[in-house]
């Protein structure tokens, strides 16, 4: 996604590893739930924090470190138990993910939707750069196109972009809107297409 990003890990032989892939990876050979740590990888002026720490416990500490020194902060963690989430939640994480639970409802949807899980894996796999599903603030639409129609946003220009929803001014989804619906002040629309037709 063209996002600058800094790996903090404990393990010096990971980091390496990464650099045999990408020569570019930035990262820091520390504590995740060390504030210094932390400190040295941005973390005030960072938009978010991923921890992926095999501890829940570790998860818990390192938000509950991160969040005063960035209010702001997107805190996504990952969590072993669910017990976890209510904690990792009530200490500031904004998403709490369980790999496990994703990974046994995506198995099992492998099964009950075969195609469904190929599609979505055209949008987050190897195609990921040329499909692109993006969420469009109301106040970054061109000029042309605020308070028009879903119907007039897509055929802007005739990219060949698609509407598959709308996050409207209370912060409410709504999938698949009436083509009429008007795209006003605090709204998103939700748009599916190539990375170049979207932008």
């Amino acid at each position: 996604n063209k996002m600058d990003f800094v790996v903090i890990d404990t393990e010096l032989n990971i980091m390496q590893a990464g650099l045999g892939e990408n020569n570019n990876l930035v990262y820091i050979h520390g504590d995740a739930t060390d504030d210094e740590v932390l400190i040295r990888a941005g973390i005030k002026k960072a938009k978010a924090l991923i921890l992926t720490l095999p501890d829940d416990a570790d998860n818990v500490f390192t938000v509950l470190s991160a969040r005063p020194l960035n209010p702001d902060l997107i805190i996504i963690s990952r969590a072993q138990l669910k017990s976890s989430v209510v904690k990792l939640k009530t200490a500031g994480a904004d998403h709490v993910i369980l790999p496990e639970v994703i990974g046994g409802l995506y198995m099992a949807t492998l099964i009950s939707k075969p195609d469904v899980i190929e599609f979505v894996n055209n949008l987050w796999g190897d195609e990921a750069e040329s499909i692109n599903i993006e969420s469009v603030a109301y106040e970054n639409l061109p000029p042309a196109v605020k308070d028009k129609s879903i119907e007039d946003i897509v055929k802007w220009y005739d990219v060949g972009v698609n509407c598959l929803g709308i996050k409207d001014a209370n912060g409410k989804f709504v999938m698949n809107p009436p083509k009429d619906t008007s795209i006003n002040s605090n709204m998103k629309i939700m748009l599916f297409g190539s990375m170049q037709q979207v932008e």
